[in-house]
């Protein structure tokens, strides 16, 4: 409620008025990379980046979604387009599909200083409980765990192709505000039980099964992606401080796309809901995937920010101070990113030789 209330004319201007987009050939010659592109928001940004001339890799975690994606983009572009646009698979639910999908953009690309934007905008909102491929409950494998694994595999190898480039490449993560709705408190509580914070929150037994509950773990899994988004942002520094690769998150606000359907399915008032949800407050994928590409052109000052559409950063952090930045914050990161780390390198032993100071 808070965040209505400090924000009511920027949120308001965000629903009706799109931020602009950069010049006409702005990525000219680019190559962008954009993990979760068959629908939506990662949909809408791989337009907006081949119309703004970038070469564009899309990902899906079904091949015919990849190819109609692909289509889609064409049509879009016109037949004027003269970059290319190429499909891959991966299953963020996956370890082996996150790292067969990195050895095929390796393969693809050659050099890591030809990639020189990555967009991470995968994600689910689930509203019933369901176990992962790995074992977890499947918001926080996709959202949180297998956006992690991606986001690190690709933090190591772009790092390597710095010394190549004029200025650093970009990582962007697409995260929520939501982030900052979870309860602090259950969540330092349940860190000290058996098995620690992650296997508590996956815990079908903490799972909530109230009527109002439509969407369990989604911010929980959009904190803990930011946990991890912190260290990836401090990994991706070189020895003098300065960003190798500049990392962001970012979050596009209430969007149009069917991200919400599970929701929609759980009865007559959840699909009325949902549906006035998206007609009153929603913006639509075209205009929300802009804060994505404005987020791959922001200089190494902005290095680690989080931005959104109606909340300066000054806001945002003091929003931010006690789910972040407080004692119980820091230490619950601490936690988070340790397991997640753990679990990682139990099951990926490509990190530890990609990225020793794990």
């Amino acid at each position: 409620m808070w965040l209505l209330i400090d924000a009511p004319f920027q949120r308001a201007v965000g629903r009706f008025v799109p931020k602009p987009l950069p010049p006409a050939k702005t990525f000219d010659g680019q190559t962008v990379l954009i993990v979760g592109a068959s629908s939506g928001i990662g949909l809408a940004a791989a337009v907006h980046f081949a119309t703004l001339g970038a070469n564009v890799i899309i990902t899906s975690r079904v091949a015919s979604r990849g190819d109609a994606a692909k289509r889609h983009i064409e049509e879009a572009v016109g037949p004027s387009y003269k970059g290319t646009i190429t499909c891959m698979e991966v299953d963020l639910e996956r370890y082996d599909s996150c790292t067969s999908f990195m050895d095929k953009l390796k393969s693809t690309l050659g050099s890591s200083a030809t990639l020189d934007v990555a967009i991470l905008s995968g994600g689910i909102v689930n509203s019933h409980w369901e176990e992962s491929a790995e074992g977890w409950e499947r918001t926080i494998q996709i959202n949180t765990i297998g956006t992690t694994l991606v986001g690190l595999l690709l933090v190591a190898w772009m790092r390597e192709g710095r010394a190549e480039r004029s200025s650093p490449a970009h990582l962007v993560f697409l995260s929520s505000r939501e982030h900052l709705y979870p309860n602090l408190d259950e969540l330092t509580e349940w860190s000290q039980r058996e098995g620690g914070i992650l296997r508590q929150v996956c815990s079908k037994e903490n799972w909530p099964g109230g009527f109002w509950d439509a969407e369990p773990n989604y911010a929980v899994s959009k904190l803990m992606i930011m946990h991890t988004i912190e260290e990836i942002s401090r990994l991706a520094r070189g020895p003098d401080g300065d960003p190798l690769v500049i990392v962001n998150s970012v979050c596009p606000g209430m969007v149009k796309t069917d991200i919400g359907r599970l929701i929609a399915v759980r009865s007559w008032f959840h699909e009325l809901s949902v549906w006035l949800t998206l007609l009153i407050t929603a913006k639509t994928a075209e205009s929300g995937s802009r804060i994505c590409v404005m987020a791959a052109l922001k200089p190494k000052e902005n290095h680690g920010e989080f931005f959104n559409y109606f909340l300066t950063n000054d806001q945002y952090r003091r929003h931010a101070a006690n789910i972040l930045d407080s004692d119980k914050g820091r230490a619950l990161q601490k936690l988070v990113w340790k397991e997640i780390i753990d679990e990682l390198k139990a099951h990926v032993p490509e990190l530890q030789d990609s990225l020793p100071t794990l």
